[in-house]
């Protein structure tokens, strides 16, 4: 039995972690990533803003 490389090893981790959340596919994938950055942009675009002081 060959050695698995440590790519080749953190790619089938995240198969598994990714199939752990329902993701299997490709579309899957690009749906998942795409809603994410959207509740990402919406966050940042709701957070309320911090004033920030120079203290030079």
């Amino acid at each position: 039995m060959a050695k698995n490389t440590p790519v080749k090893d953190q790619a089938e981790n995240l198969k598994r972690i990714l199939s752990g959340f329902g993701i299997h596919t490709n579309e899957e994938l690009d749906s998942a990533l795409s809603d994410a950055l959207e509740a990402v942009t919406i966050g940042i675009m709701t957070e309320k803003s911090i004033n920030v002081k120079s203290t030079a």
